[in-house]
């Protein structure tokens, strides 16, 4: 299913696939051991844990072309104690790269289990709290990341890639509650002074309404 699902993205003229193995989907549940409870070589060691996912992602890589980006997004951790742990994310993306993947997309959380206030680790949900995963992950692994989870600003985005902490950010709820998230951080760091990337008729009235708003003394 994994290998036809890449194939028809092929044909129709998707650039980039990225298998899903967080946040308690399918793939995550193979690795976490909070849930998976298997004795066959599915389930128990890492090692085995992981056998599943890989498998997924070589079947994709086969079918998805060469040329074009394989991502696969994780859980870095479960932040459930006796979950899944950085460190195994770190084992996971050196085995996905050897398998083929193009990036890890860092995200985090999602496996329920016994997650009470007693064994939730202490997550502060902070902006930019995910970047440390994607940092490592990048150091350790040697592979791409994404990185992701309250990223606000072009400024902030600017400076994790800056700092070498990603290649990549992704941007969920932003992008939702401002959909045009991506144009306003271009402006924020100067890339487009003129509107220029807008949509030619957006971007005449929005240039003649900065010229209004500097002659009433308003910055924004």
């Amino acid at each position: 299913a994994y290998r036809q699902a890449a194939r028809r993205a092929h044909a129709a003229g998707f650039e980039i696939v990225e298998l899903h193995s967080a946040h308690g989907y399918l793939l995550h549940t193979f690795l976490s051991p909070i849930s998976n409870t298997r004795d066959d070589e599915y389930g128990g060691s890492l090692e085995n844990r992981m056998r599943f996912p890989l498998e997924v992602a070589r079947a994709v890589r086969e079918a998805w072309p060469a040329g074009k980006p394989l991502f696969v997004r994780i859980s870095s951790i479960d932040d459930v104690e006796g979950g899944w742990s950085a460190e195994d994310s770190v084992t996971f993306a050196r085995k996905l790269k050897t398998a083929g993947v193009d990036v890890i997309d860092c995200s985090s959380g999602g496996i329920l289990g016994p997650a009470t206030a007693a064994t939730r680790s202490a997550l502060p949900r902070v902006p930019g709290f995910q970047l440390p995963f994607s940092e490592k992950i990048r150091a350790e692994a040697g592979i791409a990341t994404m990185a992701v989870g309250l990223i606000l600003s072009g400024a902030q985005a600017e400076e994790a890639l800056q700092a070498g902490r990603a290649d990549l950010i992704a941007v969920g709820r932003d992008a939702l509650y401002d959909p045009n998230w991506p144009l306003h951080a271009a402006r924020e760091l100067g890339v487009d002074p003129e509107y220029a990337m807008w949509p030619e008729q957006y971007g005449w009235w929005l240039t003649r309404r900065e010229s209004v708003l500097k002659k009433a003394g308003v910055r924004r």
